[in-house]
């Protein structure tokens, strides 16, 4: 028989060639040397998905060490925070360094075979509370980005009525699933906390809990805590995870309550017992219960996967009738909830979900066709381009994760069969022999995430692309960590490769918050048009208090970023497309208010509108103005000075309010007989007394 020279011994060899080809083939089979170094790269083979052992599970090793050095890396991050808001032009760069030196030491020692279970435990500990952080350094007093004011409107609705379900036009799918608010609300009102500072709290419990949940779930699935700590570190490089999934939204609290659901589906499946299990199931069925009150595309996936792992459950070899008698009942529960909660609250999920999916997949469609241009990527919709070390950070973690998912995939399926030294190719009667049903499941949500990716390149479907991006991470994750313990890394004991493993980890982390937030990871010294927490500043905020304080509850026609303020700060009625159908943004744009303009604001509804002129001194920096319809998506040169002030002109609207940029419009009188004018008495004292509150200004 020829020997092969290469990663394998000439014994391993042999006992490849014997097991992969005994059945069906007789006498020896010499196979060439490419075969070996494709079958080693691949993994096709059990030994090549090895994982060595870890040092005294009981010691905290350099932990302590990596606390102080995160601590440090929070000082330089805080300090380049406030150097953005002065204009300084270092600020964003020195801003992702420190997210990289938080990272960087600690996934070193975390992909080192030497550390033990609950060094690593502590290590994500640490990484996870000082990213989270970071999310408190870029906003430290307020919610600033526009996915927080959709759900703060919600809990101030409940705050005030003390009762759910109330509507809300800026996301009206929103307070149909209140798990997210209902908690902060009780927080609100036992603590006597500000929302902004319970929904911190309930933010930073969520973003702990999903982490401790996600390395327990992938050790159990694994059988090694060193595969677990790795997957969670690669978690931490899906392009939500940094920001994202700590804005104030109902996906922030949904992501860890799947995570419990996926730990306490397993806790007992992967038990060799089948008695006392029913508590466990009981608690599995009231998480998904609560996350089909929470958040309706992440219960959707729960369902998949819960479905997923029934059907492998029950095509598994040596599952018992137990096992699969509860894996099928989870799967059931996890598809009867969230049709149930949606029948329930009269969700309109179908109508706000499916525009959005029908126009990214007709964007794909055409890009595939080649029949339409794709969104130009590193360009933002003001025609800025990114600059060159954010480009080229983004295209090595995208590459970067490609290569992992190329070198994991098959080694993961293999890793998680029951025999040693076998084929995942040969016999097949060896194809249902797998360890946990959940993983299969997991290494298969991987094939998701190329699909994020054409996604990604339209317009209407980045949004698409980027949530399917997050929740194929959870499967990314696993198998990345199994290419890079059992195949990059190896058996070496070495910090060298260790510490170039962790360098790809942090340039994968890097590559995500860039995709995600790019140059506008921090506050601006100056406004930005239309360009969401770039937009957020104090004279907004002045103007929407202001409407509270003297106009009362009244309903506005406003662009993106005012009816933010003036539904949260303000805590008025705003109109929306979502709400009304209605596109009150064209009579608002228009050269002249004529008979169609007059119309649409009236069957609105509107009786005040708030015009702010400073969206005449650039493009949006999303994209839109406004609701994002199609003229709104058309706009090639910024809006004119004269077209948002041609209310000045008409006798049936009246100026209640003008801050020099702000200009709010009583227009309730359009389409109303004009009544004579009545001189009030003079007294010599003022009109207008300060006093009032209920806004009738006299």
């Amino acid at each position: 028989m020829t020997v092969v020279k290469g990663r394998t011994s000439p014994d391993e060899q042999k006992a490849y060639q014997d097991g992969a080809y005994r059945h069906g083939y007789a006498g020896s089979v010499a196979i060439p040397r490419v075969d070996l170094w494709i079958a080693a790269f691949l993994g096709l083979r059990r030994q090549d998905s090895a994982v060595g052992g870890v040092a005294d599970p009981s010691s905290l090793g350099m932990s302590p060490v990596f606390a102080f050095l995160c601590s440090c890396a929070l000082v330089v991050a805080a300090l380049a925070a406030n150097a953005s808001r002065l204009g300084e032009g270092w600020a964003v760069p020195t801003f992702y360094c420190a997210i990289a030196v938080i990272f960087l030491p600690a996934a070193a020692r975390i992909i080192h075979p030497r550390a033990s279970r609950l060094e690593r435990l502590a290590l994500i500990v640490i990484v996870t509370s000082a990213l989270f952080v970071v999310r408190v350094i870029r906003a430290p007093v307020a919610f600033i980005d526009h996915d927080e004011f959709l759900h703060w409107a919600t809990v101030n609705d409940i705050l005030e009525a003390g009762r759910l379900f109330l509507p809300n036009p800026l996301l009206p799918v929103s307070p149909l699933y209140p798990g997210l608010e209902l908690i902060t609300s009780a927080l609100v009102n036992l603590s006597g906390l500000s929302v902004f500072a319970a929904g911190l709290i309930v933010l930073a419990t969520a973003r702990m809990m999903l982490m401790l949940a996600l390395f327990l779930l992938f050790e159990k699935i694994t059988d090694s805590a060193r595969i677990a700590s790795i997957a969670c570190l690669i978690y931490m490089g899906s392009s939500t995870f940094l920001l994202f999934d700590v804005h104030y939204s109902y996906e922030s609290l949904a992501i860890p309550m799947l995570a419990a659901v996926l730990l306490a589906s397993e806790s007992r499946r992967m038990e060799p017992s089948d008695a006392a299990g029913w508590p466990t199931v009981v608690a599995t069925v009231v998480l998904i219960l609560a996350l089909a009150a929470t958040h309706h595309l992440t219960s959707y996936f729960c369902t998949a996967l819960l479905c997923g792992t029934a059907v492998m459950e029950c095509l598994r070899q040596g599952a018992s009738a137990m096992q699969k008698r509860r894996a099928i009942l989870l799967a059931s529960i996890a598809v009867i909830a969230p049709v149930a909660w949606s029948k329930i609250v009269g969700n309109p999920t179908g109508s706000y979900i499916l525009p959005v999916l029908e126009g990214g997949i007709h964007e794909v469609a055409q890009l595939v066709s080649s029949s339409t241009s794709t969104r130009k990527l590193f360009v933002s919709d003001t025609g800025a381009l990114a600059p060159a070390w954010q480009r080229y950070l983004t295209m090595a973690g995208v590459a970067l994760i490609c290569l992992g998912l190329l070198t994991g995939f098959l080694r993961s399926l293999v890793f998680n069969g029951q025999h040693r030294n076998a084929s995942i190719l040969w016999p097949p009667t060896r194809w249902r022999l797998w360890r946990s049903s959940l993983l299969q499941i997991l290494v298969l949500v991987t094939l998701a995430y190329p699909v994020s990716i054409i996604f990604r390149l339209t317009r209407s479907g980045w949004e698409i692309g980027n949530r399917i991006g997050s929740l194929s991470f959870l499967g990314v994750a696993i198998v990345v960590a199994v290419a890079v313990a059992a195949f990059w890394h190896g058996t070496s004991r070495g910090w060298l490769r260790a510490t170039a493993l962790a360098a790809a980890a942090t340039t994968v982390l890097i590559a995500g918050v860039i995709s995600s937030e790019g140059p506008r990871i921090l506050v601006p010294a100056g406004y930005e048009v239309s360009a969401d927490s770039s937009s957020i500043e104090p004279m907004g905020i002045s103007a929407a208090r202001w409407t509270r304080r003297w106009l009362g509850g009244q309903h506005f026609a406003a662009d993106r970023i005012n009816r933010l303020l003036l539904s949260t700060y303000g805590r008025q009625r705003v109109s929306t497309t979502l709400e009304s159908g209605q596109d009150t943004s064209m009579a608002i744009t228009a050269a002249d208010l004529g008979p169609m303009e007059r119309k649409l604001l009236i069957d609105s509804g509107v009786g005040f509108v708030m015009v702010d002129l400073r969206l005449t001194t650039g493009l949006p920096g999303v994209g839109v103005y406004f609701d994002g319809g199609a003229q709104d998506r058309n706009h090639t040169v910024p809006l004119q000075s004269s077209s948002l002030l041609k209310f000045n002109s008409e006798p049936d609207v009246d100026r209640t309010f003008d801050n020099g940029f702000m200009v709010i419009f009583d227009v309730g009188r359009l389409g109303k007989a004009r009544q004579p004018a009545v001189p009030g008495k003079r007294t010599g004292e003022p009109v207008q007394s300060l006093e009032r509150t209920d806004g009738d200004l006299q």
